[in-house]
């Protein structure tokens, strides 16, 4: 859970549809919804925002019953301020004879299995059922939180707050919305799949407990590099979407951000779609992403840094530029082996944690939170202190309010198989997995992947020797050390039953529904000065900088409407304002402050064009009549391009070279390029004669300067430099 969570034991087979016949059509649609819930609602998965476990936040049960916010949406949490990008629901619906298959993702740190059978029956006009519906969360730390009922309390306590009906609504529908809307778009299609290796966007953050698994021969990687795509495309080979996996913890921010965001996987679907266009759809799904950690870190050429990442946002979005690049790769990859008929088949069961043995040694029947989230290394002084299978584990918290039992899948999706899981698997834990699955169904797929945090959510699952270790994976590897051996053999007789055709192996029976959702509001706070200026934005700016706009707005519970812009950036053309950018987008927040000040701050990067801007909000507030729309502009603000800095050239061994660089911008919302990479400069150079002559500069990948060969030269000057986008030197 990036903080927190639970698992299960063996399955049970559902219901399950035909297989795809050979030969039939494939018909596709994809599409995305809005699911953001009111500002002001918690966010999930760091227990570091209760108000009650962390006691900088002063908060008491008096405190917390009184509740801090009078909308009812931050109760034992601390609300949140803003959105960064909004929370996002894709769905991509696959059908081929009578086997209709959904791949989803929701921009949640996890969620509840009584979400997905919520969402389900919303969708039941489409024919989509249990077994035919795979429902990801990336795992952003910063999303939506008060969505667990009581079966999962555990995590609602101590990830996201009390279970809030409301949020729970917005939550299920948004996510309902986005698979009705793609599955009316089915129209006939091709699709291929791909795979590319990324290795600067993960690090493992575990490398003791790593370092102690006994297989690291075969397979010795700290990251899984592997990212694989899905590309689907009408007939005519216009782009309908995609499926990505890859394993990335999205904890680019930190606890302390109380803005709506997706993360860096947010930011490598945006662009992703903007990449591919056509208004395609990437559903974005995470791996075994267990004890990986984003490397959004600046990148090095010739010992200099080549990007600007001075806060976590800057740091999401490059770890997410990194992911996108691999996302596009793989996507042309796929596009040499398109085909319009495709393998569907599902196999699905119900995992419950029971006690049943894996590979001769008990698995845990009840949760247990290990010590080694808050201290790690602390272990057990005896075995099974914890109870049954837990091992070394130093036990903390356990019991009733998490749930046992489990949905489990293995997808058949062309020559592409998926190992469905609701927990986050460590690497070495994911390879095991893999292999045993992938032998399990021999020549009916050629890869398989695991989609983590698939259908429900069920903490952490760790190797046997990384669980020893009693550090943080395996101290939420909640039944114990044998726990992913458990998933590795329930996965490998799902595989097994759909490579021979036989229906999924009996497991437990499936959890009743424990949640529900409202759809009434609460009755908005008045505020009579909506849609009044409060600070204009700087009447002119350069290129890096941050245009900022305040304004009084309407209360959360009605602002910010969602599936609509609030704020647009509008750049003056000839005839017509124009927008450019919308408050979705990495490059922006929209945060409210006391008082109902909203404050939208967007971030200006080297190629945003020359001209004359606005910012034009259509909110919603209540201003003594009821909710209604208001709009405002603000005052116009130019944009003009920035100045390059360029050092001495220098001149060594018949090369003559300069290093150009951006200026700093700060506190960006954006990795910024530091050096000019895609430019050119022109160099005077002189040879020991005095005689001089002009020569041109590109870039040189191994240095990050730009240089241009200059024989029998003795020194440099410089003439000027510009990069692509028209920025120059003074």
């Amino acid at each position: 859970m990036g903080r927190l969570r639970t698992a299960a034991l063996v399955a049970a087979s559902l219901s399950l549809l035909s297989a795809a016949p050979a030969g039939a059509q494939l018909r596709a649609g994809a599409a995305s919804a809005d699911i953001t819930a009111p500002v002001g609602t918690p966010m999930f998965a760091y227990t570091a925002r209760s108000r009650i476990a962390s006691p900088d936040k002063n908060a008491d049960v008096v405190d917390v019953l009184a509740d801090p916010d009078t909308n009812l949406y931050a109760k034992s949490f601390v609300a949140s301020k803003g959105i960064h990008t909004r929370i996002v629901s894709r769905a991509l619906v696959l059908q081929q004879g009578a086997t209709k298959l959904a791949l989803v993702q929701a921009d949640l740190g996890g969620l509840p299995y009584a979400l997905t059978q919520s969402v389900l029956e919303r969708v039941r006009s489409t024919g989509i059922d249990g077994d035919h519906l795979l429902l990801s969360a990336t795992h952003t730390h910063s999303s939506t939180g008060p969505i667990w009922p009581a079966s999962d309390m555990g995590y609602g306590a101590l990830g996201g707050d009390l279970f809030d009906p409301r949020v729970f609504e917005v939550t299920a529908q948004g996510i309902a919305d986005a698979i009705l809307a793609a599955d009316r778009r089915l129209a006939p299609a091709r699709a291929g799949t791909a795979t590319v290796q990324v290795r600067d966007a993960s690090r493992n953050r575990e490398s003791e407990p790593f370092a102690l698994n006994k297989d690291l021969a075969s397979s010795p990687d700290p990251i899984n590099p592997d990212l694989t795509v899905l590309r689907v495309d009408d007939r005519k080979g216009r782009p309908i979407g995609l499926w990505s996996n890859f394993a990335i913890h999205p904890t680019s921010f930190g606890d302390g951000n109380l803005n709506f965001s997706g993360d860096n996987a947010g930011v490598a679907a945006r662009l992703v779609e903007r990449a591919v266009g056509h208004g395609a759809v990437d559903v974005w799904t995470n791996g075994d992403e267990g004890d990986t950690s984003p490397n959004g870190d600046p990148s090095v050429v010739g010992g200099e840094r080549e990007q600007y990442v001075n806060t976590d946002a800057a740091k999401a979005d490059l770890a997410g530029e990194r992911v996108a690049a691999g996302i596009v790769r793989a996507w042309h990859a796929a596009g040499g082996s398109m085909a319009g008929d495709l393998a569907l088949d599902v196999r699905r069961s119900f995992l419950s944690f029971d006690g049943t043995q894996a590979d001769g040694a008990p698995v845990g029947p009840i949760p247990v939170l290990g010590f080694g989230v808050i201290q790690e290394g602390v272990c057990a002084p005896v075995n099974d202190l914890a109870g049954p299978g837990q091992g070394a584990k130093m036990p903390l918290a356990g019991g009733p309010l998490l749930p046992t039992t489990f949905p489990v899948s293995f997808a058949r999706v062309g020559d592409l198989g998926i190992a469905a899981f609701p927990t986050e698997i460590t690497k070495q834990m994911g390879m095991r997995i893999i292999g045993r699955a992938r032998a399990a169904a021999g020549s009916a797929v050629g890869r398989v992947v695991i989609a983590g945090l698939t259908n429900a959510y069920a903490s952490y699952t760790a190797t046997p020797e990384e669980y020893d270790a009693c550090t943080y994976e395996g101290s939420f590897t909640l039944f114990g050390r044998q726990q992913g051996a458990r998933y590795r053999d329930v996965a490998a007789g799902l595989a097994g039953a759909l490579a021979s055709g036989r229906p999924a192996p009996a497991g437990g029976s499936e959890p009743p529904q424990t949640a529900f959702g409202a759809s009434d509001q609460p009755s908005p706070r008045s505020t009579p000065d909506a849609g009044t200026a409060v600070t204009q934005p700087a009447a002119a700016l350069t290129r890096y900088d941050r245009a900022v706009f305040a304004w009084k707005g309407g209360d959360p519970s009605v602002e910010a409407p969602r599936g609509a812009t609030f704020v647009a950036l509008q750049r003056r053309s000839t005839k017509r304002w124009r927008t450019v950018a919308t408050d979705d987008t990495f490059a922006d927040t929209t945060a409210r402050s006391a008082g109902n000040t909203w404050t939208e701050t967007f971030q200006l990067d080297r190629c945003s064009a020359p001209g004359t801007y606005r910012f034009a909000v259509t909110g919603r507030a209540d201003k003594g009549s009821g909710p209604a729309p208001y709009s405002l502009e603000s005052r116009t603000f130019t944009v003009r391009a920035l100045t390059l800095q360029a050092d001495a050239p220098v001149v060594r061994d018949g090369v003559a070279s300069v290093l150009v660089r951006y200026p700093d911008p700060g506190p960006a919302l954006l990795a910024l390029p530091r050096l000019v990479q895609d430019g050119s400069a022109t160099l005077r150079v002189t040879d020991s004669a005095g005689r001089s002559r002009l020569v041109t500069a590109h870039p040189d990948p191994a240095t990050g300067a730009l240089s241009a060969a200059a024989p029998g030269a003795e020194s440099a000057s410089l003439v000027s430099a510009r990069d692509a986008c028209g920025n120059t030197t003074a």
